[in-house]
């Protein structure tokens, strides 16, 4: 007897190739085995999966699709700003409000896809891509993300991958 994987596999397969397939400059990272099996407030806001390229150059936009889980009851007046940060030999933050992403919105599996600019003065050198929540409607406070301690680099931000800032090629 055959076995069909769930739909959400088969799901997440045909995004990541959609996005991937014959693109050997991308990363395709998995990131379902380093989340809490109980996040600290109940509900689990996690990336799941994301596509992000190997190296970008200053002065240039890369872009990132992102596989959004949310589970757990969560409260449907919540707003999240989404911070992503670029950090290595310089930082970079990229804040998108509420009004720019739906993490949390009451989704259980919410793919997103943004842009980010490499500033011209950044040196080439290995970076950090992460994000962070913060919380519109409430404290304005980190919203906790369900990912495992060790994925944490600073100020709530956890680390999805890395990316190397180099040179233009031609």
């Amino acid at each position: 007897m055959t076995m069909t994987p769930p739909i959400p596999y088969l799901l997440l397969s045909i995004l990541l190739c959609l996005f991937s397939c014959g693109n050997e400059d991308r990363q395709n990272i998995d990131l379902s085995d380093q989340v809490v099996t109980k996040p600290v407030d109940g509900v689990g806001h996690y990336v799941y999966a994301l596509t992000i390229p190997k190296t970008v150059a200053p002065g240039e936009k890369f872009d990132v699709q992102m596989e959004w889980r949310t589970v757990g009851s969560v409260d449907p007046n919540a707003r999240y700003t989404m911070e992503a940060i670029l950090t290595g030999p310089k930082a970079k933050v990229y804040s998108l409000p509420s009004g720019a992403n739906t993490v949390g919105e009451l989704h259980l599996a919410n793919w997103l896809s943004y842009d980010f600019l490499v500033p011209e003065d950044f040196p080439a050198g290995e970076y950090a891509f992460g994000v962070r929540l913060l919380d519109e409607v409430g404290d304005g406070g980190d919203v906790p993300l369900g990912f495992v301690p060790e994925m944490e680099i600073t100020d709530g931000y956890y680390r999805l991958a890395n990316i190397a800032v180099g040179p233009a090629t031609d």
